[in-house]
């Protein structure tokens, strides 16, 4: 069995929120306040995903924080009687070598939804136009996991929407990855704010409540678009994955601690960590048997928190 690291405690990891909106499209905020929120509380980059009208500027770049190129399209689906809609996230990668990148500003109109075809043709176009997809808030938007299933060409599904949990109870999408990994599926997940306005600063506040950790070699764009699309980077909304790797047969984590680090297998049962006397965890290792399907680690904090790494499908350690 090979020897792999995913995610390397020695190197310098980017805290990033990839899913935010403001005054372009339905925020409360002008563009400027919610990037200044970010870079304040210490984030190193985020992504103004603002609904139908596309970011592409690297006017508020600097050495320690930077804007992601991107936005996130809608398309309702009869969203009065059924509550289902799709939104579909689009981040700049010019490794897709795009002849016809969406312009800064660049407006769409929402498709009209007529079946399943109308939404991969929008991640099609999405695609054609240089964009890596994140199907966003699956639970929120009452998507079918196996129509999720039947759309071709995202890296990655919404697990942890904040303001759609805080406000409405509806921001857990793991279900969703499970089915899709279980199905086969190698999709990543990501953890985001998509927070929209209310008091900033506050306790409890639709930001800074989700965030991705990525492991890149320099804090730039592609970098970073590199980094998320080859997975190497864990989601959280508390705690911090610091190591993550398999070797000599061991899936081995290294975390900030926590109350319960779980090993989530299938088709087989996986293996809960935790002390019974209930003192902190900080790292865990796991018989890695080879049959798995896929392998992925929740860092549970007492708080009950997680952060969630991206699955190792043991067959790529053959």
């Amino acid at each position: 069995m090979k020897s792999i690291i995913y995610l390397d405690g020695r190197n310098r990891k980017f805290k990033g929120n990839l899913h935010t909106h403001s005054t372009r499209s339905d925020g409360q905020y002008a563009a400027e306040v919610v990037i200044n929120a970010y870079k304040n509380k210490g984030y190193d980059f985020m992504c103004l995903s603002d609904h139908e009208i596309y970011f592409k500027s690297d006017a508020y770049d600097d050495d320690r924080f930077i804007l992601l190129d991107g936005y996130e399209m809608a398309c309702e689906m009869n969203w009065r009687k059924t509550g289902q809609q799709y939104h579909v996230h689009g981040l700049l990668d010019r490794s897709l070598n795009s002849e016809s990148e969406f312009e800064h500003d660049e407006e769409h109109a929402k498709p009209d939804y007529e079946s399943l075809d109308t939404i991969q043709s929008m991640i099609d176009e999405m695609r054609h136009k240089g964009n890596q997809i994140i199907m966003n808030h699956p639970e929120w938007s009452r998507n079918k996991p196996e129509d999720l299933l039947a759309l071709q060409g995202y890296f990655a599904v919404e697990i942890y929407n904040h303001q759609s949990e805080l406000d409405e109870a509806v921001g857990y999408g793991v279900s969703h990855w499970d089915y899709l990994l279980k199905n086969g599926r190698k999709v990543f997940g990501v953890a985001a704010d998509d927070a929209h306005g209310g008091e900033i600063d506050t306790a409890i506040s639709e930001f800074f409540g989700g965030w991705v950790s990525v492991e890149s070699e320099e804090l730039q764009q592609q970098s970073i678009i590199n980094a998320l699309k080859n997975g190497r980077y864990y989601s959280s909304n508390g705690p911090e994955i610091y190591d993550l790797r398999v070797e000599d047969g061991f899936l081995r984590i290294e975390c900030s601690p926590v109350k319960f680090i779980k090993f989530i297998t299938h088709p087989y049962n996986g293996r809960t960590l935790y002390n019974k006397d209930a003192s902190p965890i900080s790292n865990g290792i796991y018989l890695v048997d080879g049959k798995e399907q896929y392998i992925r680690v929740e860092c549970v904090d007492f708080e009950g928190n997680i952060a969630w790494s991206n699955p190792i499908f043991p067959a790529d350690l053959q």
